[in-house]
């Protein structure tokens, strides 16, 4: 036989056993129980008929008849809906024809011919196929077949088809069938037409594996470590983890004491592998699960020298400890400034960990598809193109100055829990694998591009009735397999507030190492969950937010800022919400209802006050038309205004524009690199905004003034208000810019040509003491136009 010592010593065939506690999965005592034959067109299309019994006979009891026919493959299988986990072997029973033909049986008979192989085989609940294939022994009577299905010996024995997943301890928690088919071994050629009894099929010997815990093949990236960027420690354990995700019975932690003595805990997470083609079509099947599950502990380090880590491991009451290890760090690159932080010198600002100003240059790639954006532009040729849009887009944004991007964990996109509606998604608990494996892809994606990540938890539409609901369709719902009678419970329920932070466990665990991640939003749109509009304003989603925000906090070793959000506008933010401690800023939408582009203007503008009322930071996360769009040509109109507009309205990011489809489809990026070249170096930091019209001219003065420093920004008010499709900008000559009294000193002017984003002229001016206001002639231009004045060096 080509099969090896190895494979049969995994496989115990036995006529008597001894006796061990089992639970039946089909005993045939009621009928077939469920089985059917499955047969295969030409075509390979499937097709299930039902199975007989076969009554008791001598030296046999009643079964499962199956009818085998040689050569072919005679397939017969079992729908599953229970876990098979806490049984470590799977035995089935079977009565064999009597008797053994010749070596080269090739007439129709009642015997199996030589090197008949049985396989037995399974489909778990991501549809992956794991077999075994056993040759059928020369023997009558009954057979009974013994198949691991936990530890090692499992791992070893079934083999995997159509992906590179072993056998690993979730297979036994979701199986969808089981099944057993007889065909001859390759190259084998004989006839037979016959049956084989099928009497019984049990899960014994309960219990794990008794294996010790220990730590094996555990490795260390990258070989050289640095300052602010990702070290990684990847290891198999090896106790049978049956709940990875669950604390209470699995842990991974980390112990790092740093170069200057300080102790640091960091957890570690379940992982499982994939191999990435995105020249697949289709971008539901761009993942192929690949190699054994593997824990990884991600670190970031903050300081150069020598760090000592311990690692600690525990699953199903046992635990293990590494040995010490170290590493040691080099110092970051000139470029690196740590993580965003909240400004200490202004409330209403972001910060660099060394203390440079953080502005950022955003817009929101939720997901890799907009459908709203193929309703107002039906001729669109732009597509879904999946995960290797964000490969794509972020070389383009890298080279447009673009440094911040949002990104949602959605249903349809990133989420982590959802109904089994896709792989990996297994209810409440289960975080899916193929989507985390997606983030990290995005997450490598954003460090390669220096592009910082809002990652978004939670779009309303989960836990809401009235907008784009999916309540309908979310785990937590009683209805789908949760606990949750209904979505405002997801507030209030102990069950679903546990579950939240053991998401967010995982989430830190995973992605919380990188000063990529500029923050974490626990919802969009937050006043459309619940019920009814009114909804949010209550007690407990405040509540929930402090507890969460507060539990997110203690659990991230790097303190990410944390945010979350409100439709519409700043209008919709409310008190109880927005005074949570801990969270950083806030974050809202700015679509108008009514009034067009100068409604959007006086939405963006007036954010600063709002946030120095609530002392802290705003950032607008959507804007673009109302909230069902508007005209082409303002929705472009409003990308431009709208970054611009929020660098002098005092925004501690620019306000970040929905329609990413649109801005890549219509080449909008020159803008983007417009106000990244233009704003690169300013520290609004201290300056007073102010906005006002220019007398005797359409024009609209946008200032930031210091005590030595001056911007300002001009734009043509009729022609990026007007809904007047293809107008034709006028040029604007002999515009004198009138400034407030600047300290004296020796200053350079520059001029900027906007629409390029490069300067057009520059001066030196020197102002005298007491000289008062300066008036600064401006070349013709059309559009807009913008000027710096600062000190010389």
């Amino acid at each position: 036989s080509q099969f090896s010592l190895a494979l049969l010593l995994c496989i115990t065939i036995c006529v008597h056993g001894a006796e061990t506690p089992s639970r039946l999965v089909s005993d045939f005592a009621k009928g077939p129980g469920g089985w059917q034959r499955r047969t295969y067109s030409d075509a390979g299309k499937p097709t299930s008929s039902p199975l007989k019994m076969a009554a008791a006979a001598e030296g046999r009891p009643a079964g499962l008849l199956l009818p085998v026919s040689l050569p072919g493959r005679n397939e017969f299988v079992l729908p599953l809906k229970s876990s098979w986990q806490g049984f470590r072997t799977l035995q089935l029973d079977f009565a064999l024809p009597k008797g053994m033909p010749a070596e080269n049986a090739d007439s129709v008979n009642d015997r199996l011919p030589e090197r008949t192989l049985l396989t037995v085989f399974t489909k778990d609940w991501d549809h992956l196929w794991r077999q075994i294939r056993i040759p059928v022994p020369a023997k009558s009577g009954v057979w009974t077949v013994r198949v691991p299905i936990a530890g090692d010996a499992a791992v070893a024995a079934w083999e995997s088809q159509g992906h590179g997943r072993p056998w690993n301890a979730l297979v036994t928690k979701g199986l969808l069938e089981m099944g057993c088919a007889f065909s001859l071994e390759p190259g084998k050629h004989a006839t037979f037409t016959g049956e084989v009894v099928l009497t019984s099929v049990q899960l014994v010997e309960s219990g794990l594996p008794e294996e010790s815990p220990t730590f094996r093949g555990l490795s260390f990236t990258p070989d050289s470590p640095q300052v602010g960027k990702r070290c990684e420690f990847t290891f198999e354990y090896a106790e049978w983890t049956e709940a990875p995700f669950d604390p209470a019975k699995t842990s991974v932690v980390a112990k790092i004491t740093q170069p200057n003595g300080k102790t640091t805990l960091v957890r570690g997470f379940y992982h499982e592998d994939f191999l990435y083609n995105p020249q697949v079509e289709d971008k539901t099947q761009t993942l192929t699960p690949q190699g054994r599950p593997r824990f990884k502990v991600r670190y970031c380090p903050l300081l150069p020298g020598k760090h000592v880590v311990e690692i600690t491991a525990k699953a199903n009451g046992r635990s293990a400890t590494t040995p010490s290890m170290t590493f040691s760090a080099a110092a970051a690159d000139p470029t690196y400034r740590g993580f965003v932080r909240r400004d200490p010198k202004e409330e209403i600002y972001l910060a660099w960990d060394n203390g440079e100003p953080f502005w950022g240059v955003g817009i929101n790639v939720r997901s890799p598809y907009d459908n709203r954006y193929l309703t107002i532009a039906p001729y669109s040729k732009w597509r879904n193109e999946g995960l290797p849009l964000y490969e794509r887009l972020f070389a383009k944004y890298e080279e447009a100055g673009i440094t911040v991007a949002e990104v949602w964990m959605s249903s349809w996109w990133l989420a982590l829990e959802w109904i089994n509606d896709a792989p990996g998604f297994h209810g409440v608990g289960h975080y899916n694998q193929y989507r985390a494996w997606m983030l990290d892809h995005i997450l490598e994606a954003a460090e390669r591009h220096n592009i910082s990540l809002l990652l978004v938890f939670n779009n309303h539409g989960k836990f809401g009735m009235m907008f784009d609901t999916e309540w309908g369709r979310n785990p937590y719902n009683k209805a789908c397999g949760g606990f949750l009678d209904n979505c405002e419970q997801y507030f209030t329920d102990a069950r679903a507030r546990e579950a939240f932070k053991r998401t967010c466990d995982y989430v830190v665990a995973r992605w919380g190492y990188s000063p990529n991640i500029m923050a974490w939003k626990l919802f969009t749109e937050v006043d459309l969950t619940g019920t009814n509009m009114e909804y949010y304003l209550k007690p407990d989603v405040a509540a929930w937010h402090q507890e969460m925000g507060a539990y997110l906090k203690s659990i991230d070793p790097n303190r990410h800022l944390i945010t979350t959000h409100w439709m519409l506008g700043y209008h919709k933010i409310n008190a109880a919400i927005a005074d949570v401690k801990a969270l950083d800023f806030l974050s809202t939408d700015a679509y108008y209802q009514g009034g067009g582009t100068a409604k959007l203007l006086e939405m963006l503008r007036g954010g600063a006050a709002f946030a120095r009322t609530r002392h802290k930071p705003l950032l607008i996360t959507e804007f673009g038309g109302s909230p069902y769009a508007d005209s082409m040509g303002n929705l472009v109109k409003q990308s431009h205004l709208g970054m611009w507009t929020g660098f002098f309205a005092e925004a501690p990011s620019c306000p970040m524009y929905w329609w990413f489809a649109l801005t890549d489809e219509k080449r909008l990026y020159r803008r983007y690199t417009s106000l990244r070249n233009y704003s690169s170096g300013v520290d609004r930091r201290g300056l007073t905004y102010a906005t006002r019209p220019l007398p005797g001219s359409a024009l609209t003065i946008n200032d930031m003034v210091g005590k030595d420093r001056y911007y300002a920004w001009l734009f043509d008010t009729t022609y990026y208000t007007s809904a007047t499709e293809n107008l034709v900008p006028q040029v604007w000559k002999s515009i004198k810019l009138p400034v407030q009294a600047l300290a004296p000193g020796k200053y350079k002017l520059e001029i900027w040509d906007v629409p390029k984003g490069t300067v057009a002229e520059r001066r030196s001016l020197t102002i005298a003491p007491k000289a008062g206001p300066l008036t600064i002639p401006l070349p013709p231009f059309k559009l807009d136009i913008a000027v710096k004045l600062e000190p010389s060096k």
